[in-house]
């Protein structure tokens, strides 16, 4: 498989030469450019782009997949989507369930950014890193259970995922980049496990209903020099307490142990036993370790009800709302 540049054109059509003849062509395009319609004509390594929806040309650059013509193409629908962590490749935004390929290792650059239809992602325990701006603006994210091997994710990944509701981070997990969950602003909890060695700044920036003890605050370096009408984010110094909130999100269950096994992702019924005795503990907000419990994805049905049958006065225990 070879991935083909299709570059901005001012005009609705034009010729691109493929590395060599005898490939064929997907007609279904990767990038920004999903909404737009194309036709292809191969004739020996000369592929002509012509868009048929209507004038203009197209503003940004696109990928088109070429294969030898012993080579089977792979499927997708629009809604169901297999990905394959090639490079440049691009979710259909109207995407709704994502099926990864056993190969893939890694979520690229913008794989699924402005995804706004997907609700819940199930990624492998194959993929140890998430890129920056992987998972950008999905909209309507609210549940995603992560790799039980990731080690990295990068700035920005989780921008905007504003129905986001909790994270559980593996203790693999070593790197989380800049405003890798800015403006999350439904997200209520995550951990930072202790393994971690790399913390940006703003990590949590905008997550105004985030249980924690501290708020992000930024100081400006020169106040008088920002504008409202700005397109960029003025300029400011690293936030004054973000090493606060980072040391909080990493220490926030360690007087209660039981809590903070109920948030790992490798809880089994037999950790759940073992530490029962304090079933109806609570923390600062009134969360017993089966809240917890009930929101970690990676939990099973045989943790729950071991949890029920040894403590079920647990269940009539109310958070903080």
């Amino acid at each position: 498989m070879i991935v083909i540049t299709v570059p901005s054109s001012d005009s609705n059509s034009l010729d691109v030469q493929l590395p060599h003849a005898n490939l064929k062509v997907d007609p279904r395009h990767m990038g920004n450019h999903m909404g737009h319609r194309f036709r292809l004509s191969l004739k020996g390594r000369t592929l002509t782009i012509t868009r048929i929806d209507e004038d203009g040309g197209w503003r940004l650059d696109f990928y088109l997949r070429a294969y030898l013509l012993t080579d089977t193409i792979r499927d997708f629908t629009s809604t169901v989507y297999t990905y394959w962590g090639l490079e440049y490749e691009f979710a259909p935004r109207d995407t709704t369930k994502v099926i990864f390929a056993p190969s893939v290792t890694t979520i690229n650059e913008m794989a699924f950014i402005g995804c706004d239809s997907l609700v819940r992602v199930k990624i492998p325990g194959t993929i140890t890193e998430i890129e920056e701006y992987a998972v950008d603006c999905c909209d309507s994210l609210r549940f995603i259970q992560l790799s039980a091997n990731l080690e990295f994710i990068g700035e920005e990944a989780f921008c905007h995922c504003k129905s986001l509701e909790a994270v559980f981070l593996p203790p693999t997990f070593t790197h989380i980049g800049s405003c890798a969950f800015y403006n999350c602003e439904s997200l209520k909890f995550c951990i930072l496990p202790g393994t971690i060695d790399h913390v940006g700044h703003s990590v949590f920036y905008g997550c105004d209903r985030l249980l924690t003890t501290v708020n992000y605050k930024f100081d400006y370096e020169d106040e008088e020099d920002y504008d409202d009408d700005d397109d960029y984010f003025p300029p400011y110094d690293e936030p004054i307490n973000n090493d606060e909130v980072n040391e909080w999100m990493m220490e926030r269950y360690a007087n209660l142990p039981f809590h903070q096994a109920c948030s790992s992702i490798s809880i089994t019924p037999q950790v759940i036993v073992h530490g029962i005795e304090r079933a109806t503990e609570v923390d600062e907000y009134r969360m017993t370790a089966l809240h917890i419990l009930c929101a970690n994805p990676h939990v099973t049905s045989d943790c729950i009800r071991a949890y029920l049958q040894l403590a079920p006065e647990a269940a009539e225990c109310q958070d903080f709302e």
